[in-house]
């Protein structure tokens, strides 16, 4: 089974209201279909510190909700009808008192059509009327539970006071980096492309409503990678389903990301007798070489783009190799590493490549130690690339022997991807909708992501700055925070931080407190450091100097306003077009 998609425009001249319009096969059943696939709120930045555990505090004493008190048991959602939700019918599977943090939830657990599996909790003593919904990561395909990501110290959470609710996206995997379940059927690639977070949305408000007898006073949205790419689709899609929303490490540019920059990680490192030619045991030595250009004085890059590093410093003497310089061929790899996919003419094919400053986590994401005899196999740049190329990328899929030495790296390459991209991608910079809603957003992003180049998130924000009509007007209603020297979604760093924007976030939408400087406490603090304190990025402003691969591209793709496809499946069928009349 596979899904077919034919352009017959040309051909047969089929146009709907200027739409373009394709055929989709699936299952062997022929579907026509149309796939072509403001005012700003108000308020602006402040100079002070949001984040710290002085404005946590005083977040919290100004917060005077009660607990809230459900007005039915925790066992009578077992019998809630949810099929008749509007655009998410779905079925309550179980329901179980559980403790979380030392509070009691019930735990409902159900799935939504087709099979959306999802997990709500709803503190049955603590609540007191927010809801605050997570993402997922990789491809998803499973549910775990816990604590909102980036809010440490966060009172509310803290205090048991959240509703919280999170899906599989739609479908099963045997980890995160498994895409086989979008083979043989195209539903699952619509629902863990754009709809999953929009329906989970819409059945936890309903749960909600019915345990506590009114809706949330305030939904929130908060997730990291694919998460983040998540949170943006919403602000894009989906403008009056949260009223805030984090954006971490946003997975938005999908389709290059994966079928681009993961597969051309890997085949930079990849030598002609397909081993690698860069081992782990060699990073250490080129983050210290790239420290000691590019570190301030506080020992960290702030901004890596400004960095002047030169790989080929690093090149062993004739006839030498050891861990503390490179070959030629390692430098070879290093500089395309950090340079990113491009084509033979020097085109960008995404936007940037590895940060200088990420060295350390190329461990185990792109390269792995000498004595590792399954290497692709087992990174997770590779895990990615090739489960979204054999399984998600296509309308026909190709075939089973596929690998990533087929990659060509061109243009017409890239075209390719872009066909299905509007399934995935979260790139639309037109966020007027969700301002004039009320809508808040918080993106961060790390400097020395490794997994997702933060670069790409530097050129969408400015997109949507330029879209809001200049950084100033885009204050609005939202924030970009670029933190120095941390790997993806916060998981590490040199140094590692820790950090609280949930509880920014939570400020600006009900205190009207707009998010200013934001302090990220070192999880290891010295005697002369002991945060880092990130200012909201104007990406208009031009980084200083340096001559980083980072900050000199060409980039082919843009950032269109209208690329977004929206599909209504019915049976076997499934209608896909670009209209952009839906918010």
């Amino acid at each position: 089974m596979y899904l077919n998609i034919r352009s017959l425009v040309g051909r047969r001249g089929v146009r709907t209201r200027g739409r373009r319009m394709l055929a989709m096969v699936v299952g062997g059943a022929l579907a026509v279909t149309g796939l072509t696939l403001g005012a700003p709120a108000q308020g602006s930045a402040q100079a002070a510190t949001v984040g710290s555990g002085s404005t946590r505090a005083a977040y919290a004493a100004s917060r005077s909700e009660a607990s809230i008190t459900p007005v039915t048991s925790c066992e009578a959602l077992a019998g809630k009808d949810l099929t008749r939700v509007e655009g998410a019918p779905a079925r309550v599977l179980s329901v179980a008192t559980v403790t979380s943090n030392g509070a009691a939830f019930c735990e409902v657990k159900g799935y939504i059509a087709p099979q959306l599996q999802f997990t709500v909790r709803l503190p049955e003593t603590t609540w007191t009327g927010a809801y605050v919904q997570q993402g997922c990561g990789g491809f998803c395909g499973s549910i775990v539970p816990g604590p909102p990501l980036t809010a440490t110290g966060c009172a509310r959470v803290a205090g048991n006071e959240l509703v919280l609710a999170t899906d599989n996206e739609g479908h099963l995997g045997a980890s995160e980096a498994d895409g086989l379940w979008a083979s043989a059927d195209p539903s699952l690639r619509v629902t863990m492309g754009y709809t999953s977070e929009h329906q989970l949305a819409l059945t936890t408000k309903a749960l909600v409503s019915a345990y506590y007898g009114r809706g949330p006073s305030h939904s929130y949205f908060d997730g990291c990678s694919d998460g983040g790419r998540e949170a943006l689709d919403l602000a894009q899609r989906y403008p009056h389903d949260f009223d805030g929303i984090l954006a971490g490490a946003p997975a938005g540019n999908w389709a290059a990301l994966l079928g681009e920059f993961e597969a051309w990680v890997i085949r930079a490192n990849t030598g002609a007798d397909g081993r690698q030619v860069l081992p782990a045991e060699k990073l250490p030595a080129l983050h210290a070489a790239v420290l000691k250009a590019c570190a301030g004085p506080d020992g960290y890059i702030t901004d890596p783009r400004s960095c002047d590093f030169h790989p080929a410093d690093m090149r062993c003497s004739q006839g030498t190799d050891t861990d503390s310089c490179l070959t030629s061929a390692q430098v070879t790899a290093v500089e395309r590493i950090y340079q990113g996919p491009a084509d033979q003419q020097g085109d960008a094919l995404y936007p940037g490549g590895e940060p200088y400053g990420s060295e350390l986590a190329w461990s185990g994401w792109l390269v792995d130690s000498r004595s590792d005899t399954t290497w692709p196999a087992d990174a997770g740049a590779y895990q990615l690339a090739i489960n979204y190329l054999k399984y998600m990328a296509y309308d026909k899929n190709p075939p089973a022997s596929f690998t990533l030495d087929q990659v060509r790296f061109d243009k017409a390459g890239y075209r390719k991807l872009m066909r299905l991209a509007g399934l995935y991608d979260a790139t639309s910079p037109d966020l007027s909708a969700f301002a004039r809603a009320g809508g808040k957003i918080i993106i961060y992003h790390g400097w020395a992501d490794q997994a997702i180049p933060p670069t790409g998130t530097v050129d969408y924000y400015k997109a949507v700055v330029r879209h809001a009509g200049g950084f100033g007007a885009s204050q609005a209603f939202s924030r970009l925070y670029m933190i120095p020297g941390q790997y993806h979604c916060l998981s590490g760093g040199d140094p590692a931080v820790t950090g609280d924007l949930l509880t920014s976030l939570m400020s600006w939408v009900e205190q009207g407190q707009s998010p200013g400087d934001v302090s990220f406490p070192l999880v290891k603090p010295t005697d002369t450091l002991k945060q880092i304190d990130v200012s909201p990025m104007n990406p208009l402003t031009p980084p200083s100097g340096g001559t980083a691969p980072a900050s000199d591209y060409h980039w082919i793709g843009t950032f269109p306003t209208a690329a977004q496809l929206w599909c209504t499946i019915g049976g076997m069928s499934i209608a896909c077009d670009r209209r952009t009349d839906r918010q």
